[in-house]
C-alpha cells in the first residue's frame, strides 16, 4: 500500500497522510490544538493499520468528520474507542451514518452519470455502510467559532453540496473540505457527484470568496488554490 504524508512529502504546516485504497486515494489530515490534536476524517479500514502508525505519535482528543460517507468516517467508531476521542458531525448528516442510499447522488457533469448511477446501485445494496457512531458534537449553522472553544486555531466552514451536511476546517490559510472538491485523479477537479448540484455549486462559490492558500481535499494529496481556482470557475461557468 502507498502511502504518503508530511513526513515523506513535507507541504508547510499542513499534518496529512493520504494511501491509495482500492485504486483510490484516500486523504486525512491532522490539526494540532493547545489542548491536544483534532483528526480531520478517518478514511476506510483498509487502512487503518498505516492510519494507526502516523497518529500514534500524535495527542489525539478530536475527530472532525467532513461528511458522513463511509470513505472518510469507517474507522470513527473505532478510533473513538481506542483513543478516547470526541467525534464532531453536522446534523444535517445524522441521517446519513451507515444509511448512504440516504442522500441519493446526482452526477455533477455528464461524464459521471453513469459512475453516480453505479454508486447508488451500491448504497442501496448496503455496500457503502458504515460501523454506526455517536457524534460528541452536532455541528450546526451557529458552530463556526466552536473548536476555537477547544484550543484550535480554526473555524467551521459550512460546505453543503457533497453531503447535505458537508462540513470544512478553516485553519492557517488551509481549508480542509472534504469532499468539495478533490484531486482523486492527481489533478485538482469538481467532485464527480453530490446530494445537491445546486448547493455544491454554492459552496464552490464560498470557496473562491474564502480564498484559503490550500484546499486539502478527501482524496488525493493537497491542491494550491492557485490551481483550485481556475477549476471551479470554469465549472461555474459550465
Amino acid at each position: 500500500m502507498l502511502v504518503v504524508t508530511e513526513k515523506t512529502k513535507p507541504l508547510k504546516n499542513v499534518h496529512y497522510f493520504c494511501a491509495l485504497s482500492g485504486g483510490q486515494p484516500v486523504s486525512c489530515y491532522l490539526i494540532k490544538g493547545r489542548y491536544g490534536d483534532m483528526l480531520i476524517d478517518t478514511a476506510t479500514p483498509l487502512v487503518y493499520k498505516r492510519l494507526r502508525e502516523w497518529l500514534d505519535v500524535n495527542d489525539l482528543k478530536h475527530i472532525f468528520i467532513t461528511h458522513a460517507h463511509a470513505d472518510h468516517d469507517s474507522n470513527a467508531a473505532r478510533i473513538k474507542r481506542e483513543y478516547g476521542a470526541q467525534i464532531w458531525l453536522s446534523g444535517a448528516d445524522l441521517p446519513l451514518v451507515g444509511h448512504y442510499e440516504s442522500q441519493p447522488m446526482k452526477a455533477t457533469r455528464e461524464k459521471y452519470k453513469l459512475r453516480t448511477v453505479q454508486l447508488n446501485v451500491m448504497g442501496s445494496m448496503k455496500v457503502f455502510n458504515t460501523t454506526p457512531y455517536e457524534p460528541d458534537h452536532i455541528i450546526t449553522a451557529d458552530s463556526a467559532n466552536a473548536l476555537r472553544e477547544y484550543g484550535f486555531d480554526a473555524d467551521i466552514i459550512t460546505l453543503p453540496g457533497h453531503t447535505l451536511g458537508s462540513v470544512g476546517v478553516f485553519s492557517e490559510g488551509v481549508l480542509y473540505c472534504g469532499d468539495a472538491f478533490t484531486a482523486m485523479w492527481r489533478r485538482p477537479e469538481i467532485s464527480p457527484h453530490a446530494s445537491s448540484v445546486i448547493d455544491m455549486k454554492a459552496s464552490l462559490i464560498k470557496i473562491l470568496e474564502l480564498s484559503p492558500e490550500w484546499l486539502c481535499t478527501g482524496h488525493g494529496l493537497p491542491v494550491s488554490m492557485k490551481k483550485a481556482r481556475r477549476v471551479i470557475r470554469e465549472y461555474l461557468k459550465e
